[in-house]
């Protein structure tokens, strides 16, 4: 009983609902590779059905890969911010994964702006995680330390980098004759990537080797390791009571990467499909957002049950983290490897992620978040997307 309420717990689903997945999940893969596999289109219902078996899967396994890194990191002796770094990047896996696959596929603009879009979903779950919890709090909630004193940095730099990267991909569009030809160079894509990790190391390894010196500095040595011995004590008591045994660690870990993998598969086949068989009159743009969403999937559910849980730091921190990650590290990632058309979509949702981003960092300077600026962060993805389905074409 307590293995398996353990079980329960870990893997966040009742038994009902593991059946059901499981048998869901073996039907469809029988049908897509077995009787479905030699046919020119496969039917609609089963495309639905992939959808609906794709989008659990770039969920649940991201918990599990999540729950895996919290545990593997308290063993590893990482701190809490650390480990949510990690957790944030596993959460963005599904849309990597669809973003590689689709690569492979040759199919870039939908690739990049799967990524880019996932981060404009996650833009409107800050907004929705900032309104709930300024609604449940009378109006304004204080930004998180974490925010205030780790991401700020990083979020000056995005601003200011990801508006450049738009004025850049105007300069292109004056020096060449086609839209095609407007690139995102190599350079800039990488500066991108490396900025984000350069921000990570500096976190992880610098950030807190200054904490540790500046404590030193500011009492005395006996008193000093008085309390590092009290606080490693706590927190040992409070690390044996969460985190998971080795073996259901190495579990979550494997079913949470696998499990990511195989969503991102089956949405990318879905999308493939859909394609080959006229997809209905949705264009690429169209099929990226679709792809967008579901694979932003994981960051959505946990920033709006972790809201409404009155748990703000890890709400808007894993909505802030998928942002950022999405448009600095994967979308750079991306350009290093493929040269990138900036669409006007593109530039578009980059100044987008930049002016959300901004109100953010309006935010961190008044120390509070309020409701008004929950409702303008969604407002302006909102726009986007209205000047995306008028303007530039949900059917282009």
């Amino acid at each position: 009983m307590h293995f398996a309420k353990k079980f329960k717990n870990s893997f966040h689903l009742t038994i009902w609902e593991a059946i059901i997945a499981i048998a869901a999940i073996t039907v469809f893969f029988i049908l897509e590779k077995v009787v479905y596999h030699d046919v020119e289109h496969a039917p609609t219902f089963l495309i639905i059905f992939g959808f609906v078996v794709g989008i659990w899967l770039a969920f649940r396994p991201s918990e599990w890969a999540v729950e895996g890194l919290n545990s593997g990191a308290k063993y590893a002796g990482l701190s809490e911010y650390v480990a949510g770094i990690l957790s944030s990047l596993a959460s963005n896996l599904p849309e990597a994964v669809i973003a590689i696959l689709l690569l492979i596929e040759g199919l870039q603009l939908i690739a990049v702006v799967t990524v880019l879009s996932a981060a404009g979903f996650n833009a409107m779950i800050l907004g929705i995680a900032i309104l709930i919890s300024t609604v449940k709090n009378k109006g304004q909630i204080a930004v998180p330390e974490d925010l205030e004193k780790k991401e700020a940095p990083i979020i000056r730099w995005a601003i200011v980098a990801l508006l450049m990267t738009v004025v850049f991909g105007f300069i292109e569009y004056f020096q060449v004759d086609q839209l095609e030809d407007a690139l995102l160079t190599k350079p800039v894509a990488g500066l991108l990537a490396a900025s984000y990790l350069f921000y990570l190391i500096y976190v992880i390894v610098v950030k807190d080797t200054n904490n540790k010196i500046s404590l030193k500095n500011h009492e005395e040595k006996e008193k000093a390791e008085e309390i590092e011995e009290i606080k490693k004590e706590e927190e040992n008591d409070h690390e044996s009571k969460e985190r998971l045994p080795v073996y259901l660690t190495i579990i979550l870990l494997i079913l949470g990467f696998v499990g990511i993998y195989f969503g991102g598969e089956t949405l990318t086949w879905g999308v493939m499909e859909l394609m080959e068989g006229g997809g209905s009159g949705i264009g690429q743009i169209g099929f990226a957002l679709i792809l967008g969403a579901a694979g932003a999937v994981p960051e959505h559910g946990i920033a709006i049950i972790s809201a409404a849980k009155d748990n703000i730091e890890v709400g808007i921190g894993n909505a802030m983290g998928g942002i950022l990650q999405s448009s600095l590290l994967i979308f750079g990632i991306l350009g290093i490897f493929v040269s990138i058309t900036l669409h006007p979509f593109i530039l578009l949702q980059i100044a987008a992620i930049a002016g959300s981003l901004w109100f953010v960092k309006r935010c961190i300077q008044d120390k509070k978040f309020d409701t008004f600026e929950g409702i303008m962060i969604i407002l302006l993805q909102v726009l986007v997307f209205v000047i995306l389905f008028e303007d530039i074409a949900f059917f282009a």
